[in-house]
């Protein structure tokens, strides 16, 4: 089924993005050029709330927050047994993320992209290590690199490059 709606496609897309990711291993996740990952060690929540903070100061608007794993928690009895987490996700949270310049840039180029906006990143750790943060996002870049239209390459590249500045800089 193809969602109708751009809210829609958005959700669909990290529902299917979510997916992959809780199914790679973490090595696999880094070797795959469609994503772009780091990793920090700290509280969870800390983390977040300095993910967020620090979008918020490279002027991205935080428009949404997903709890994924506790969606995942309060709906497991929808799994089959020995089916659920298998994967060993501790936490899981979606960030979603917009700038109203980006947005435009992107309208500008092909009214498609628009289904990057808002941009997202997952933060989330492991019952193994619940003080290793991993945040993952889609790269702007690495969507954007196929269009036919030059200027979808030179967004997509400065998208990208200030969401990393804002997670780097958050992270550190």
């Amino acid at each position: 089924m193809k969602p109708e709606s751009p809210r829609a496609v958005s959700q669909w897309f990290l529902s299917v993005a979510l997916g992959v990711l809780l199914t790679l291993p973490v090595a696999a996740v880094a070797e795959n050029p469609a994503f772009w990952k780091t990793q920090t060690k700290g509280d969870f929540n800390e983390v977040l709330n300095n993910l967020k903070q620090g979008l918020m100061a490279a002027q991205f608007q935080i428009t949404a927050e997903e709890n994924l794993s506790k969606g995942l928690e309060n709906n497991k009895h929808l799994f089959p047994a020995g089916k659920w987490n298998t994967i060993g996700f501790d936490n899981v949270t979606a960030v979603h993320f917009c700038s109203l310049v980006f947005n435009q840039e992107v309208f500008n180029v092909n009214l498609d992209w628009s289904v990057l906006c808002p941009f997202k990143l997952v933060a989330y750790t492991t019952k193994k290590a619940p003080k290793d943060v991993n945040i993952v996002m889609v790269r702007p870049t690495y969507l954007m690199e196929k269009d036919a239209n030059r200027k979808a390459h030179e967004v997509g590249k400065k998208i990208e490059d200030r969401i990393v500045a804002a997670i780097q800089e958050a992270v550190r």
